[in-house]
């Protein structure tokens, strides 16, 4: 019996309501931002598995930094984040979905661009 991609994700344990994922995505977000100790940074954009934060660094050059939102994080219909990119999840009735492909991992990169004034 194959279970329809709703049901299995309701079924993991790590199940979060949307309500509470987006607060807490918020939060993470903007924690990341601000986390940095050299540079004054802000939340100032989201995309599909990237985000902005933009400010000034501690020499007062202006500073725009993206982030990758963790691999695993849902981006779309049957679609997850994976290194920055929304990808297509791939299974089939012979591999059926692993608990480890819905385990977050909360690895982020990131890109720092430095804009003269």
């Amino acid at each position: 019996l194959i279970l329809p991609l709703s049901v299995v994700l309701l079924a993991t344990f790590d199940y979060i309501h949307a309500n509470q994922c987006s607060t807490e995505l918020e939060d993470y977000m903007r924690m990341k931002c601000t986390s940095s100790t050299s540079s004054k940074l802000t939340f100032v954009a989201l995309s599909d598995c990237t985000f902005t934060c933009q400010g000034e660094n501690s020499a007062g050059q202006r500073q725009i930094t993206k982030l990758n939102l963790w691999n695993g994080l849902p981006c779309g219909p049957c679609k997850e984040c994976c290194d920055g990119v929304c990808t297509p999840v791939k299974f089939s009735s012979t591999k059926p979905v692993n608990s480890e492909v819905m385990t977050l991992n909360k690895r982020t990169a990131a890109r720092t661009v430095f804009m003269n004034p």
